[in-house]
């Protein structure tokens, strides 16, 4: 019976597919074709918001924040790259005394970076990001005029440092990412432009503008720490982090922000696709 079983242990083995997981080193017999490193986040969110085209005050709340990220490296030509694909979304609950203000962001960024060693353990990245952002703040009393929508792409500068730290063996890693918006275009009603002029009698004059660092100052920078995990024969890596994302904008005679500092706990997966060739050590994206 026993040797049935490793039979077909054995057998179950060799049909696994040429996808794998682990968390950093996969071994010295095989070359990574694609690595992606994944996570998942859920967290809370305090919200500070003012939007004008409802209300001259501002909102306090707090929001359920959501992130996904997926983190690889790459080969283009004779370098080495890093890509990024990351999602953001909070939804949350703001009021100003007796009044409620509901909201919905979401966000999604692709980003492509080179990367500088500073030595062993210190990694400083420089690129660009692609990023389209939107959502809604609704309060329901608010008359003819409840809801605000928002809507802006842009192409942001971005920029990371990453740090290995040796604890007990194992290798925590810090990073800290910054997202600076420097150019795109916004969707922004005029001050009292009903929704139902812009939709209903398609009146879009004036409201796509030019998004840029002057009548829009918005960034987003998080700092995240993966600790490594250990149970008996099995590991896995935890992700705590931080994040301030600002949203500002003062267009068409409205000035909006939605200021959100959000703290999220998540796991991280690292996926890699391989194949056999000579002897070299696998490599993390980070």
């Amino acid at each position: 019976m026993r040797n049935i079983i490793r039979i077909v242990a054995a057998l179950a083995l060799l049909a696994l597919p040429a996808v794998s997981r682990a968390q950093h080193i996969v071994s010295d017999t095989i070359i990574p074709e694609r690595i992606v490193v994944k996570s998942s986040q859920f967290g809370i969110s305090t919200l500070d918001n003012l939007d004008t085209y409802l209300s001259g005050y501002e909102y306090t709340g707090a929001a359920i924040a959501f992130s996904h990220e997926n983190f690889r490296d790459a080969r283009t030509g004779n370098y080495r790259w890093k890509y990024q694909t990351l999602l953001n979304s909070t939804v949350g609950i703001a009021s100003l005394g007796n009044s409620t203000q509901i909201s919905a962001m979401v966000a999604y960024r692709w980003s492509g970076y080179h990367p500088f060693n500073i030595g062993n353990r210190l990694k400083l990245l420089a690129g660009a990001q692609i990023q389209a952002e939107g959502g809604a703040l609704y309060i329901p009393g608010n008359g003819n005029s409840p809801v605000s929508a928002k809507l802006r792409t842009a192409l942001a500068a971005s920029g990371m440092a990453i740090y290995h730290i040796p604890v007990k063996g194992k290798e925590w890693v810090a990073r800290y990412q910054i997202d600076i918006p420097l150019a795109g275009v916004m969707f922004a009603p005029e001050f009292g432009q009903s929704y139902y002029e812009i939709f209903g009698l398609g009146d879009f004059g004036g409201t796509i503008k030019f998004a840029h660092p002057f009548n829009s100052p918005s960034w987003r920078h998080t700092l995240s720490l993966d600790i490594p995990l250990r149970y008996k024969r099995h590991s896995t890596t935890m992700r705590i982090s931080y994040t301030a994302d600002m949203y500002q904008s003062d267009v068409n005679d409205t000035r909006c922000h939605i200021y959100r500092h959000a703290f999220t706990f998540g796991f991280v997966c690292t996926i890699f696709k391989v194949k056999e060739e000579n002897k070299i050590k696998a490599y993390s994206p980070y």
